[in-house]
């Protein structure tokens, strides 16, 4: 597979951790970087890119496992060790200081980069996801969150997946976001990927490393951290994959940096669905 045919934007190559990583970069300034999460590519990116680049610098990994990048041997998917790649990724471009806007898994390792590095970080920003202190087991979100379940099982999840040319992928994007109707272009470019060997599999690893992980204390207790620097978040009152009462009460435990974005109207990828809506509330946290 052509990874010129994965972005509209230039796709350029660095080693991080010890692992072969691609990212999209476009733009000059201050640096963004954009992390996404699953089904998705850094190409979920695109658009925003095309806005931010204008005054910013914008870098946007294919995160561990996803192709280009390269699947890391031992199978480590943790949050907190993708947050070191994209740190690594920044250090070893000289970049001191940077943004972090992050999307479904995305946004799950942009929490753990707030509080690994939070003398490097400007703002940051997470789309979809409420930071983890703040979920608390309840019937609503086992149902909307009901594709935890179905990728835990590293056997069975891999066939649910694949079954009928990724029929169980394709209803995601519909459940997740079901107002967004040119979603077509963004899951058949990601089924794509997934054809090819073992990238369905480094994919999923993100929840077969969640399942394993989740009794950690340790690693839950720096997951649950509230971050000391300034947070904004977006939900989409849409959102197929998460319940809002989340979200809401991130307004009592985050610090008074945070703000919450809600968008009546879009789902699960919101900065698809509604991109300027998406843009002007960045730049607008950004620039205060």
């Amino acid at each position: 597979m052509n990874i010129n045919t994965l972005s509209k934007h230039p796709i350029k190559n660095i080693t991080a951790n010890n692992l072969d990583y691609y990212y999209i970069e476009k733009g000059e300034g201050e640096t963004i970087f954009l992390l996404h999460g699953f089904p998705d590519l850094a190409s979920t990116w695109d658009e925003t890119i095309d806005k931010l680049s204008e005054n910013y610098r914008c870098i946007a990994p294919f995160l561990r496992g996803y192709f280009p990048t390269a699947i890391p041997a031992d199978g480590d998917y943790r949050q907190k060790s993708v947050a070191t790649d994209i740190h690594e990724i920044a250090k070893q471009l000289g970049i001191e200081k940077y943004y972090v806007i992050g999307h479904d898994w995305g946004a799950s390792v942009a929490y753990s980069i707030f509080n690994l590095y939070p003398e490097h970080i400007k703002k940051g920003i997470t789309v979809a996801i409420p930071h983890p202190s703040v979920i608390k087991p309840n019937l609503l979100l086992f149902w909307k969150a009901r594709h935890f379940f179905t990728f835990s099982n590293e056997k069975k999840s891999v066939a649910v997946a694949k079954k009928n040319d990724f029929k169980y992928i394709e209803n995601l994007y519909r459940r997740w976001s079901p107002n967004w109707k040119n979603y077509k272009k963004t899951s058949d470019l990601v089924k794509a990927t997934f054809r090819l060997e073992n990238r369905l599999e480094a994919a999923l690893g993100y929840y077969w490393t969640f399942n394993k992980t989740r009794t950690n204390k340790a690693l839950n207790a720096f997951y649950n951290q509230i971050p000391t620097i300034p947070v904004m978040t977006f939900v989409g009152k849409t959102d197929g994959a998460s319940i809002f009462k989340p979200f809401q009460q991130m307004q009592k435990t985050m610090n008074s940096d945070f703000r919450l974005v809600i968008h009546e109207d879009a789902g699960h990828f919101l900065h698809n669905e509604d991109v300027d809506f998406f843009v002007k509330h960045v730049l607008e946290f950004i620039r205060k």
